[in-house]
């Protein structure tokens, strides 16, 4: 977000290596290595990728249950700030235009 003329950033890496990441993934089983997960996904929160979800979760599982309980997970990172007129604009995009960009 740019708010007269300087960043405000809205988010964080989630990669593997991130300790609260790593440890996640750690206590679901899976390794971290190279900074993936099992050394092939180079991410730790997505909505796909299936076979590092937990494959029976409980019945009435909360949505935060699912952010603990996956080596990766889909639960979002949510940001609230003002949209006031000093709010110059806001770039919504994948993480992986931040791997080769960054947020200035």
């Amino acid at each position: 977000m740019c708010v007269n003329g300087h960043l405000v950033e809205l988010s964080q890496d989630h990669k593997p290596n991130c300790p609260y990441e790593k440890e996640r993934i750690l206590k679901e089983g899976g390794e971290v290595i190279d900074g993936r997960v099992n050394g092939v996904l180079s991410l730790s929160r997505a909505i796909g990728d299936f076979q590092y979800k937990t494959k029976n979760p409980p019945k009435n599982a909360s949505p935060t249950w699912f952010k603990h309980h996956h080596m990766v997970t889909a639960y979002p990172q949510i940001t609230r700030k003002a949209l006031t007129s000093d709010v110059e604009f806001i770039v919504i995009a994948c993480d992986g235009v931040w791997d080769c960009r960054t947020s200035q």
